[in-house]
């Protein structure tokens, strides 16, 4: 893969990549119910235009080890899954925002990403669903520097931005034929950060909503197979809360450190 470009935003850019991106893994079946697997697995990922407008970036170099446990009935199916994903230059959002409104990327050396993933289909009764699912998650960045006011410091292990440690999602359907279906449908999303310097003026608070979705399925029997007809109604329970926003820091003479966000519902 080869980059190049010479405008205003990104200035002179030749750069080629040649990314070789492994993968193997290991399944266990310990009987017809329960099954494991081990997998390893190594990615990589070039900068985009917006990265190169931002400054010379790096492509990030991802290894990923998971280890996981599926089991499954005719009324329940489990899959959990522990992520370990260690990075060199991983490419993170910085909280800012270009002159367009483009969220800015940019290389934070070592990070790694730690977690547990569960999600799960049990049948309770003849027609009615739920599908539960978790993720808790440790998001680091590792000795993490951050220049303020023209000074290096060293911050440590600082949150990933844009990253929340706990994830919940539920559905509940009912299902009392295939072709037709009422669900209701709820996240909620923990606490995060706008930037990567663990500021409080960047945390985005813990948030919930929950959404209901109708479906009927026609099946006409000719040369269209199905037809799919879905109404989604979101936010039933009138939520007030915010998911995302912006972030950034500036050189300040009169108070100490420089720090900007913002917020949007």
């Amino acid at each position: 893969m080869n980059y190049r470009a010479n405008g205003n935003e990104t200035g002179l850019v030749d750069d080629s990549f040649d990314f070789f991106n492994p993968k193997a893994g290991l399944i266990y079946d310990l009987n017809s119910n329960h099954n494991f697997y081990f997998s390893w697995a190594v990615g990589n990922r070039e900068p985009n235009r917006n990265d190169y407008e931002n400054g010379n970036p790096k492509p990030e170099r991802l290894n990923d080890l998971e280890l996981g446990w599926r089991y499954i009935t005719p009324d329940v199916q489990i899959n959990t899954n522990i992520f370990y994903m260690r990075y060199k230059d991983q490419l993170v959002l910085t909280g800012e925002l270009n002159d367009v409104g483009a969220p800015l990327r940019a290389n934070v050396g070592d990070s790694y990403r730690l977690g547990l993933e569960v999600d799960a289909a049990i049948k309770l009764g003849s027609d009615l669903v739920w599908q539960p699912n978790l993720a808790i998650s440790a998001n680091k960045n590792i000795d993490f520097v951050f220049q303020r006011d023209g000074i290096l410091e060293e911050l440590g292990n600082t949150n990933i931005a844009y990253s929340p440690g706990f994830v919940i999602g539920n559905r509940i359907a009912y299902e009392p034929s295939e072709t037709f279906s009422l669900a209701l449908l709820t996240k909620y999303v923990g606490e995060q950060y706008m930037g990567n310097i663990d500021a409080t003026s960047s945390v985005l608070d813990a948030y919930s909503q929950t959404d209901f979705n109708i479906s009927y399925t026609l099946q006409p029997k000719s040369v269209i197979k199905s037809i799919v007809i879905s109404g989604l109604v979101n936010n039933v329970f009138d939520a007030k809360y915010v998911s995302n926003g912006y972030f950034f820091t500036f050189d300040d003479d009169f108070s100490s450190p420089g720090l900007y966000s913002s917020i949007l519902k």
